[in-house]
């Protein structure tokens, strides 16, 4: 009688878990707390996979869209899931007992000029392409509370009228919280020496400084937009030292 109660058990327990497996993701969407800065369109499936037509965080687009259930979180006490989009993929965890939310590996790329619209009063066009990769984000009850990645601007350069130009892959590395960003910024074997410090502080203050050379001649289309940003130092040496404030649309992007 004891092992026919066991295997009944069993096979309920089994039933249950299928059952919620197989619920359709609308069903369970709306016990779902997202961040105000994401909406999600056209969501079909099941909790183990499915399919989303656009996710935009910030306005910006993540396009076709597949989701897929990580088993491995279990004894975590975790809820995980992969997610596969037009321009790269993540893994987010969801804390089944605090209700935080982790992101894990995230990759977006992006055309530079797809970002010029949030540079306001930008003197050139921007050229090239971004990667954002993040090695972790933290989101406790829709905030983000600590984030740590990288900004890669592959082939950055100028694409105005009169002035085409492009010199090299460029890195940013940066870390913050509910009160500050800091990041470090760097060349990768570019046409230009850069390094550089800067951080942005919950209310949109910000402090930049860069230093930019080269040990050979600059491109004299270079030196021009070098002018425009930057201070001369020397021969071939430039410099980037500015403090301000961030317009409020852009503050309330990094902090919330």
């Amino acid at each position: 009688m004891f092992k026919l109660w066991r295997l009944t058990s069993f096979f309920l327990l089994c039933l249950v878990i299928a059952m919620l497996f197989n619920l359709p993701i609308q069903q369970v969407l709306p016990y779902i707390k997202l961040p105000d800065t994401v909406r999600a369109i056209g969501i079909d499936g099941t909790v183990i996979k499915g399919t989303a037509q656009e996710v935009s965080i910030n306005n910006f687009p993540l396009r076709e869209i597949r989701y897929r259930y990580m088993p491995s979180c279990i004894p975590l006490l975790k809820v995980c899931y992969k997610i596969s989009y037009d321009r790269g993929d993540v893994k987010v965890a969801y804390d089944g007992l605090n209700g935080d939310t982790e992101v894990t590996g995230a990759q977006i790329e992006y055309q530079a000029i797809e970002l010029a619209k949030y540079i306001p009063n930008a003197l050139v066009k921007p050229a090239g392409r971004l990667e954002l990769l993040i090695d972790n984000l933290s989101v406790v009850e829709g905030v983000p509370t600590v984030v740590n990645g990288k900004l890669i601007w592959r082939d950055l350069g100028v694409d105005d009228d009169d002035i085409k130009i492009s010199v090299g892959d460029y890195q940013v590395d940066f870390t913050g919280d509910q009160k500050q960003y800091d990041f470090k910024i760097n060349d990768l074997d570019a046409d230009l020496d850069v390094s550089g410090k800067g951080e942005v502080r919950a209310g949109g203050q910000y402090e930049v400084d860069v230093k930019i050379g080269s040990e050979t001649e600059i491109d004299p289309n270079v030196k021009s937009v070098l002018n425009l940003i930057a201070a001369n130092a020397g021969y071939n040496q430039y410099r980037i030292e500015q403090q301000g404030k961030l317009p409020p649309n852009i503050t309330r992007q990094l902090f919330r």
